[in-house]
């Protein structure tokens, strides 16, 4: 009796530990695994972040939740507070109390129309990939979203030869990483992993948001152009190293071209980032960009990065 009890124990602890194994395969498989984010934007959804007055501070096509974070243009540092849909609060932090007037989204610049070249004062070489490949601007290709060919290597090219063009070497990695669903960053984590292998100074992920056109619009001697915002994954160990360099990054352009950065926004999730200290996600222009605006932005973000791995 005692030997058919043990037998039904060992039975039923096996079954327990197989259904385990199971539910982690599965959750692995179609939850995103270790590096699960969370759910991507719905195109034809914004999240409206407001300040304690009620200003609207940032409408993205990024998913919003409590704890994220934003640095705006002029720099002022918020935290969100509350979400309720596709609204959220936000407090301002004390490192942005002292921060510069709001630049309108619609501020107009002028600079040189091409940045003086710097040497390098090493070889630098950096990376670029594409998490959301099919990402696309309507008003040039008529649809938003082009699996397998989206507009957005045409954006991530446009910036690679401003880097190349100043004396930095970059791979772009053209691999698709479709659908755009939750997996869409597990997938590119690969492509990541394989770039990583080269060393690289840096690793960019270029994407294109969903949100309103004037938002994300500015000109540059009198050419229409679209802006940058840089994300950062707050849930990795790097967020602290990454943080520092969009900073860096951000400070750079607000001098060589002012306006062009909408802002840093910081949200749930890792991007990828915890693989690389100096891992950062552009955004450049929305969907309703033209593709002409977004590369012109491209080249401008190019020439920031470029001034920003020379100080490295």
């Amino acid at each position: 009796m005692e030997t058919i009890n043990k037998k039904y124990i060992w039975i039923f602890f096996l079954s327990l530990i197989f259904i385990m194994i199971l539910a982690f395969i599965l959750n692995y498989i179609y939850g995103g695994g270790i590096n699960k984010q969370p759910t991507p934007y719905n195109e034809a959804k914004f999240s409206t972040i407001k300040d304690q007055e009620g200003n609207i501070i940032l409408t993205t096509g990024f998913p919003v939740f409590p704890e994220d974070e934003y640095i705006s243009g002029n720099n002022t540092h918020y935290i969100i507070t509350e979400v309720n849909g596709d609204q959220a609060l936000a407090s301002v932090l004390k490192d942005g109390e002292n921060a510069a007037p709001e630049q309108s989204p619609a501020t107009s610049f002028m600079s040189n129309e091409a940045v003086t070249a710097q040497a390098l004062k090493r070889p630098m070489h950096v990376v670029v990939y594409h998490t959301h490949s099919d990402e696309s601007y309507a008003p040039t290709s008529g649809t938003s979203t082009k699996p397998g060919e989206g507009d957005i290597y045409a954006v991530g090219s446009a910036f690679r030869e401003t880097l190349k063009n100043n004396g930095v070497s970059v791979s772009q990695s053209y691999n698709q990483h479709e659908p755009h669903d939750i997996n869409a960053y597990h997938r590119s984590r690969r492509t990541a992993v394989q770039l990583l292998k080269q060393q690289p100074d840096a690793v960019f992920d270029i994407h294109r948001d969903s949100a309103p056109e004037g938002l994300y619009k500015t000109t540059v001697n009198g050419q229409p152009i679209s802006r940058v915002m840089i994300v950062i994954g707050r849930s990795n160990p790097y967020q602290y190293q990454n943080k520092n360099f969009a900073r860096q990054v951000k400070a750079i352009g607000d001098e060589l071209y002012p306006g062009l950065f909408l802002g840093i926004f910081m949200g749930k999730g890792n991007y990828n980032q915890d693989l690389y200290p100096t891992a950062l996600l552009f955004e450049i222009g929305t969907e309703k960009a033209t593709l002409a605006e977004a590369k012109k932005g491209a080249k401008c973000l190019g020439d920031v990065v470029m001034a920003a791995l020379n100080q490295m």
